[in-house]
């Protein structure tokens, strides 16, 4: 499953901290979970030294280093301190992450933070917590998921550790989070998620594939992996794309009432679980996705496809028309035109390369 490398809103969390603005409940209690795990962080040339230290964590270790200066040099990424800390965790992902759309419609549900504004998620460090927001969210009619997070950024307020169930993530996997997370922390527009998350993730797809082809051939296994890997990712979000195109069309039809836009939108649920139950086998290599569960889709589910894998069309323009196929240059020139233009910089990628503005988000 493509990995849900979402932040947890930690800039907002140390905000309110650094500031003693600790009224509200949340924010007491993620930052001081947020602050304590940051306090017990080790060195990581400490951990890889200790002879107790498992072979594989001092692999990662050594593979995330490879990637942060790789990051730097090869992709035009702005040096910090992340990833150089480790903190031991007893379960295999960072928080539980709450997202919400409306039922009949993918209008997005948005929490307002100090700092950051208002964006489509909210973090829990206790996943009690989490179910106790999805259930109100549910309450008030929304579609709701709740989803486990590997990494965050928290956008160079605090050093980002790594954790040690990473040692178990494959090198592409590593090297894309990374990077990813580094792009976030290189730039990141107040109130311009959607361009956030498209940046950030082209930046970091982009990036793990010339990192691998760099250290290992492009003719190689881990190559080969990785394309095998990006591939099954496109088929899905192809399919859940095409998905959210048919409930798009039924949500725009305002002859109907919501509850006969909600049965449409079981009815297209239905169908389209049916049909990837009957194309799984042809349309992906691994088992991830071909036990995924088709029926068991929401807006909120759908919607996460929609700002983090939306159509990469207007990034891959800029890569190659404006960027001329370089990645430091993609990212110096969309860090100046997103410093001059603030959140309506995708308005202006699109003005820059004569693409219907309309079409963007």
């Amino acid at each position: 499953m493509v990995q849900s490398l979402l932040k947890l809103c930690a800039a907002a969390i140390a905000a309110v901290a650094l500031a003693s603005l600790l009224s509200s409940c949340w924010y007491a209690k993620q930052a001081a979970h947020f602050l304590s795990e940051r306090a017990a962080a080790v060195p990581v040339g400490r951990v890889a030294a200790d002879p107790d230290t498992p072979p594989e964590t001092v692999a990662m270790l050594e593979a995330v280093e490879r990637v942060r200066r790789f990051a730097v040099e090869r992709v035009g990424l702005s040096p910090t301190k992340n990833y150089t800390r480790y903190v031991a965790l007893d379960r295999d992902y960072v928080a539980d992450v709450v997202s919400a759309c409306a039922a009949d419609s993918f209008e997005r549900y948005r929490w307002r933070y100090p700092v950051l504004g208002e964006l489509p998620y909210k973090g829990f460090y206790d996943k009690a917590d989490a179910t106790r927001e999805a259930r109100r969210l549910k309450e008030a009619g929304l579609d709701v998921i709740v989803r486990q997070v590997d990494a965050f950024s928290s956008l160079g307020y605090f050093k980002d550790p790594l954790y040690s169930f990473m040692a178990s993530s494959d090198e592409d996997e590593l090297a894309e989070m990374v990077i990813h997370e580094s792009a976030h922390a290189t730039l990141f527009v107040k109130g311009a998620d959607q361009f956030n998350e498209g940046f950030a993730t082209f930046v970091g797809r982009r990036g793990a594939e010339l990192y691998l082809e760099e250290r290992y051939g492009p003719e190689s296994p881990q190559a080969a992996r990785r394309r095998d890997r990006i591939a099954d990712g496109r088929a899905f979000v192809g399919f859940i794309r095409g998905t959210a195109s048919l409930l798009e069309e039924a949500y725009a039809d305002a002859s109907v009432g919501r509850d006969a836009r909600l049965e449409r939108k079981a009815a297209i649920i239905a169908e389209r679980a049916a049909l990837f139950a009957a194309e799984r086998e042809r349309l992906f290599t691994g088992e991830a996705y071909r036990r995924f569960d088709m029926s068991t889709i929401n807006n909120a589910y759908i919607d996460l496809y929609r700002l983090y894998e939306d159509d990469p069309g207007l990034f891959e323009a800029w890569f190659d028309r404006v960027a001329g196929g370089s990645l430091p240059e993609f990212v110096s020139t969309l860090s100046a035109l997103a410093a001059a233009e603030g959140r309506r910089v995708s308005i202006a990628m699109a003005e820059r390369l004569g693409l219907a503005i309309d079409a963007v988000p």
